[in-house]
């Protein structure tokens, strides 16, 4: 088996329950790095909190940022940048904000990460999970931004499955798709890690059946359709081993799961 792209989701793959590069994990990147191949990393993150999990491995690298909108090569040149309105994320944070359900709106925009006055314990929960400082902002002010890479909304599993199908109808235009049960994320329609994956693997000119990639959740299930080499951590949802089959799942990420598939490669 031979990659020279390797493409890696974060959260619940590249970094542990409490959220470290294990020692073997971050060897067998290094190797593959030494060997010529390409490390990107693909999440739903922030550039900066992409990095403080990253670094833990190497200084600089190209990145896959909010799950597709936003890309940036090893320099920081973006290779992809796509925006939505903030008329509409600042409809959405109303619309969070009406619930009263114990939901919270994070919305980004560039490099930076806005939420409420009122930070809830999801936000700071959240900011102790990246490493990063949300800052707080009043929705007419989200309303005059640029641009929105990126809304996500955080909450209750049950009030997420709601949401989700009622902003779906609301904002056709919208793609509404969850990283995990209490986490749902938000992009321009067309936007997503495969489209990312597709552009960045043109750029390095390696062909998609050359690039591998691990994840563990439903916003990566389209990357890994992309390459040619998907993985599934151990930890990812039993919908998803199945679809993918056995031969594509490797260890949990508390289980060098990534380390695990890179020691069979050439």
């Amino acid at each position: 088996m031979f990659a020279k792209l390797i493409f890696s989701d974060i959260d619940g793959t590249l970094i542990n329950d409490d959220l470290q590069v294990m020692p073997k994990t971050r060897d067998a990147i290094r190797q593959q790095i030494i060997k010529g191949n390409i490390f990107i990393p693909a999440s739903a993150r922030l550039p900066k909190g992409i990095m403080m999990a990253v670094g833990q491995i190497l200084g600089v690298c190209p990145m896959i940022a909010y799950n597709g909108a936003l890309a940036l090569d090893e320099t920081g040149r973006a290779l992809i940048t796509r925006f939505f309105d903030a008329k509409k994320a600042a409809e959405i944070c109303r619309y969070v904000d009406k619930q009263q359900n114990g939901s919270a709106w994070n919305i980004y925009s560039g490099y930076v990460w806005y939420c409420a006055q009122e930070k809830s314990s999801l936000i700071k929960h959240e900011e102790e999970i990246v490493n990063v400082k949300a800052t707080p902002a009043k929705v007419d002010q989200i309303e005059k931004l640029q641009g929105v890479h990126k809304a996500l909304i955080m909450g209750k599993p049950q009030e997420l499955d709601r949401m989700q199908k009622e902003l779906t109808e609301k904002f056709p235009d919208l793609s509404f798709v969850r990283s995990s049960k209490t986490l749902l994320e938000v992009v321009l329609k067309g936007v997503s890690k495969a489209s990312a994956v597709k552009i960045l693997a043109q750029e390095y000119k390696v062909p998609l059946e050359n690039c591998i990639a691990f994840g563990d959740n439903y916003n990566d299930e389209e990357m890994l359709e992309e390459v040619g080499q998907p993985f599934l951590m151990g930890n990812a949802p039993d919908e998803l081993k199945e679809k993918f089959g056995a031969g594509h799942v490797t260890l949990d990420n508390n289980h060098d799961g990534i380390a695990q598939v890179l020691a069979k490669i050439e």
